[in-house]
């Protein structure tokens, strides 16, 4: 009976203005050197039948608070509109879209100043146990997996029939409730299900049109081309500010922790310190191979 609860409000949902947000938690561990880097953090797995998208809530509610701003001084008519960069701190900055019903999948993520929307090319070819237990409130079925340089365990639940997942991973007879690389350092669990209105992307002005978001559009490329990026920009990574300061008439300044840089050379200095202990401290990356 529950069971068939659980698929009713599934339907329900596919089929009304509402999409079915599934909540995990994820924990991980950032630096693979330090045992003290475990991170827990709230993600979304938002789901209708046409797509899903796996996000960060920590990063929602900070760009929430800076597109109710916008609606604000939009609304009270202000002709010089003021945005402030909302503060992610350490939130997962990535999204992963999936296209049904061919659960095409796109990882949404940022290298230096430039996002991308870089097309999965791989498949997650698995292994299905018969080997079943009890994840939180549902009975869960095992399968394994080797994905991005890693070997993966899942417990999926034929209980909610949708072929979703956290992450990158789909394709089981169930939804996967629980998924776990072999040394631990990650594991996303679903701990709550709600239904709740589809989300509006765009922002309107005073008269219905809409204004694109602030944030720079993705560019969309290939794996081979986001690995090669990827490459240069931890070969390099203050190469796009390096370019910016060597333009003609140039003037760049910034504010480290109230010491205020205005040389080129210290400012590159600054931020390739800076760039550097982000990368090393950010060592275990839930793709091995990415």
């Amino acid at each position: 009976m529950r069971t068939l609860t659980l698929f009713l409000l599934l339907v329900s949902v596919m089929t009304s203005a509402q999409l079915n947000r599934f909540i995990y938690e994820y924990s991980f561990r950032a630096d693979s050197t330090r045992r003290d880097s475990l991170r827990t953090e709230w993600m979304y797995l938002d789901v209708d039948e046409k797509a899903s998208k796996y996000y960060s809530k920590t990063a929602f509610d900070a760009d929430s608070i800076m597109n109710d701003n916008l609606k604000k001084q939009l609304a009270a008519g202000m002709g010089n509109i003021s945005i402030s960069r909302q503060n992610y701190g350490d939130a997962v900055r990535y999204k992963v879209e999936k296209s049904h019903p061919s659960y095409k999948t796109f990882l949404i993520t940022e290298i230096g100043n430039q996002s991308y929307r870089v097309t999965e090319d791989r498949a997650i070819n698995w292994k299905i146990s018969s080997e079943n237990k009890q994840i939180g409130e549902f009975k869960a079925q095992k399968a394994t997996t080797q994905f991005a340089g890693r070997t993966w365990t899942a417990w999926f639940t034929p209980e909610i029939p949708i072929q979703e997942g956290p992450y990158k991973f789909h394709g089981l007879p169930g939804l996967i409730v629980a998924v776990e690389d072999a040394t631990g350092s990650h594991r996303m669990e679903l701990k709550a299900v709600k239904k709740v209105a589809a989300l509006q992307q765009e922002i309107l002005d005073t008269k219905g049109r809409e204004i694109p978001l602030l944030a720079r559009q993705p560019l969309d490329v290939s794996r081979a081309q986001y690995v090669k990026q990827l490459k240069q920009y931890e070969n390099d990574p203050v190469q796009g500010m390096r370019e910016m300061l060597n333009r003609p008439n140039s003037t760049v300044k910034i504010n480290v922790n109230g010491t205020e840089f205005t040389d080129p050379k210290d400012i590159l200095k600054v931020m390739e310190k800076s760039a550097r202990e982000r990368l090393a401290s950010n060592n275990n990356k839930i793709e091995l191979q990415p």
